[in-house]
């Protein structure tokens, strides 16, 4: 995961105001208005609550009924607006996934399996980046007063332990995702999903250990700034590749610093990595996209991987099985995290109110080329 940093609507109301026609005005021509029920029902002769039974995939409609309605709803290219469904019922169909970032190849996918399990449950993502830093973050705890959506999932990467304890309780149903929140800072109307990194990066160097490597470096760890939390992705990552070793009685990792989680990043880091340490002969990257760039470097010193030097990334991105060598990495299961998540964040804009709850996410070591 990079480090510290739709689908229908379910359920559409019966008296929405709609999207207009499918038919494409001319240059300069007025923009048609808005389809209505009220209209689909005229035109059919049949009543309101036909079509919105129709639209709302309610079983009391005949077939024949129910084919007209539908062939009319394509026609007039009928679309219930999501403002004027949350207006009427309270509810959207709208999940807001905030996350730090699409930059990073982890977020992507990690968003598109949201997108395909709340398809799976007839919901939509609406997706809400945090790049912009702190403010953003503090505005999803805010309640999204400019967006709309029945309920969030938020990776929170800047904002401190002691904001999020202090809301009390969330203004709207949340999930937390990310590594670095402690279970007493958990606020009522929320539950946590995680994945345990310390111990999956633990595993990892374990794996290393086990191939005969005995001196490991970490590449993950980013300039110190006022704005990393303690409890960052990278250290907990740093802290399971410290614990692996010292139960196996190896010296302590090499831990240079990197610019960026990212393949630029490895780049640069791995090069000057085997240059002041020419010793390594495993490294345990804080993320894929580092480890890709790792490779890279490595390929084109002359150093041979992984004869020479192991490498083992973090994410199980689609491209580390396409890597050169292929990369060993840690899939945490992002299609069961997202699932996980959904499940939960659903009870609660369902009505469900008890304490918070906290459940770890599978993970496992996926090996292939680089360190296998």
């Amino acid at each position: 995961m990079a480090d510290e940093r739709a689908v229908p609507s379910a359920e559409p109301s019966s008296a929405l105001q709609h999207e207009p026609s499918a038919e494409t005005p001319s240059a300069g021509s007025p923009r048609p208005r808005n389809v209505t029920m009220r209209e689909i029902a005229a035109r059919l002769g049949v009543s309101i609550k036909t079509v919105s039974n129709v639209v709302n995939e309610r079983p009391n409609v005949g077939s024949a009924t129910r084919e007209r309605v539908q062939q009319a709803i394509r026609d007039l290219n009928y679309r219930p607006q999501v403002g004027a469904q949350q207006m009427r019922t309270g509810t959207s169909g709208l999940i807001t996934l905030a996350i730090p970032s699409l930059a990073g190849t982890y977020f992507s996918e990690l968003a598109q399996a949201f997108a395909d399990e709340a398809q799976r449950r007839r919901r939509s993502i609406m997706l809400h980046s945090t790049a912009a830093g702190r403010d953003e973050e503090a505005s999803v705890l805010s309640g999204f007063t400019r967006v709309l959506g029945d309920g969030v999932v938020f990776n929170p990467l800047l904002i401190g332990e002691d904001v999020i304890a202090g809301l009390g309780r969330t203004i709207q149903p949340t999930v937390f995702i990310g590594e670095h929140l402690a279970e007493a800072a958990l606020p009522a109307g929320s539950d946590y999903v995680r994945t345990d990194n310390e111990r999956a990066a633990h595993d990892a160097t374990a794996h290393l250990l086990g191939l005969g490597r005995r001196r490991i470096a970490y590449l993950g760890m980013l300039p110190t700034t006022e704005s990393r939390q303690a409890h960052s992705t990278s250290r907990l990552r740093l802290g399971g590749v410290r614990r692996a070793l010292t139960e196996a009685g190896a010296p302590e990792p090499v831990v240079p610093t990197v610019p960026t989680w990212s393949q630029e990043g490895g780049l640069s880091a791995g090069r000057e990595l085997m240059d002041s340490h020419p010793e390594v002969d495993g490294i345990v990257c804080g993320n894929d996209d580092l480890a890709r760039g790792v490779l890279l470097g490595l390929r084109m010193a002359g150093i041979d991987v992984p004869g020479q030097v192991a490498v083992i990334g973090y994410d199980n991105i689609r491209e580390a099985a396409f890597t050169t060598p292929s990369l060993t990495t840690i899939d945490p299961d992002k299609q069961a995290l997202a699932a996980t998540v959904l499940d939960l964040l659903i009870e609660r804009i369902g009505g469900y109110d008890g304490p918070a709850r906290v459940i770890e996410a599978p993970y496992r070591l996926v090996v292939r080329g680089s360190a296998g």
